[in-house]
């Protein structure tokens, strides 16, 4: 049985706070990017069908944006402060940069990079 997806409004979207996984390792890219490894929980089919044991370590090629991202998922800023962050480091519209910020973060949940703590209001 798949678990239904919470459904946030835009402005709780905005005012959650990611949480990336615990980074085992880094590796630098030639791109100027980074390798990172991560401690992830398997769940779903993979844990069923594979039977793979409880907890799994994944790589991930990141660039420099993504890394920026990564680096700000501390559970103590929002996705509107790192939207913001980045719209001025990036000289981004805000628009754009939210978009694309909340596009790579529901990936990264999507994977097991990240969970979100969502305020209660």
């Amino acid at each position: 049985m798949r678990r239904r997806a919470l459904r946030l409004s835009r402005e709780q979207s905005l005012n959650a706070k990611p949480v990336a996984a615990r980074i085992l390792a880094r590796q630098p890219l030639a791109n100027g990017g980074q390798r990172i490894t991560i401690s992830a929980r398997t769940r779903g089919i993979r844990k069923w069908l594979l039977r793979l044991p409880g907890t799994i370590e994944q790589d991930f090629d990141l660039d420099q944006i993504g890394i920026d991202v990564i680096q700000c998922c501390d559970g103590t800023k929002s996705v509107r402060y790192i939207v913001k962050r980045l719209a001025k480091q990036y000289r981004l519209d805000s628009v754009v940069a939210e978009r694309a910020v909340t596009m790579f973060l529901k990936t990264l949940v999507r994977k097991g990079v990240l969970s979100v703590i969502v305020p209660n209001k």
